[in-house]
């Protein structure tokens, strides 16, 4: 178990520049896909508001007018977070490189074993497992007022994948990245410390709680207790994403994100 825990990719710079241009088109694929997916769930919280007889709602009357915003908005904002990841932050040496390995002439299996994956995926499991738990004793000690019931679980098992593939290739690929170089180029480093990679996990992971506060604050009045809990939650969750991210990538990022809002959101229910 420590030696998984202790497994660490070892990042190729070479492949990743030779495949860098197939690994970007597939990561922003990924990334428009992911926010495609996104449709239902934020179309069922824009209903939900309706009927909560909140003003200035507007929901449109098919997917399908909604599709093309999201097409266009998704591909120029992932362009760009793909640039900023592959390209302007390629110094740190983090980025995707088992999607580069699938573009490359050696095999993926020398990489990293399945167990490594699925011992990510546990560990984002258990974190979702324990903030559970701890919604369950707030609610127990310091009851909140509830604004919005909760979308249905259909919707919170769809967004979990848009969500894990959306949100890991924004903070983790896009702006972790970019905290890392920003660093290393003010401090003249060749290659990032561990010091400075700790710096940009918990500064994206302090951003990726703020990114978090307007989509609570639909189901929960914001409260200095509530936007502390929102936030050190996503501060704990974006820690575990950002180790992850730097050790073994942004694939694997992704599916322990996707783990984790698989059980906190469809298994769970915190904001009921």
């Amino acid at each position: 178990m420590k030696k998984l825990f202790a497994f660490a990719i070892t990042q190729d710079l070479d492949e990743k520049k030779s495949t860098r241009w197939p690994t970007a088109i597939s990561i922003l694929v990924l990334f428009i896909i992911g926010s495609i997916l996104n449709i239902p769930f934020s179309r069922e919280l824009r209903r939900l508001k309706i009927e909560a007889g909140i003003p200035d709602v507007i929901l449109s009357p098919s997917i399908w007018d909604d599709l093309p915003n999201y097409l266009i908005s998704s591909t120029i904002l992932g362009v760009i977070l793909v640039f900023v990841g592959l390209w302007i932050s390629a110094r740190a040496n983090l980025g995707a490189p088992l999607i580069s390995r699938m573009y490359s002439s050696t095999s993926v299996k020398g990489m990293i074993s399945w167990k490594v994956i699925f011992q990510s995926m546990v560990l984002g499991a258990g974190a979702a497992l324990i903030l559970l738990a701890l919604f369950e004793l707030q609610k127990w000690l310091y009851p909140v007022e509830h604004i919005l019931p909760r979308p249905d679980k259909p919707f919170y098992a769809v967004v979990a994948f848009s969500a894990g593939i959306t949100e890991e290739i924004m903070f983790r690929l896009g702006l972790m990245s970019l905290i890392v170089v920003l660093i290393q180029t003010a401090k003249n480093h060749i290659s990032p410390t561990n010091s400075t990679i700790w710096i940009a996990i918990l500064l994206s992971g302090v951003f990726f709680g703020l990114i978090h506060l307007p989509l609570s604050k639909n189901f929960v009045n914001p409260a200095p207790f509530t936007i502390a809990v929102t936030m050190i939650g996503n501060l704990i969750t974006g820690t575990i994403f950002g180790w992850i991210y730097w050790k073994r990538g942004l694939l694997v990022a992704i599916l322990t994100h996707i783990t984790f809002d698989l059980v906190f959101h469809v298994l769970g229910s915190p904001y009921a």
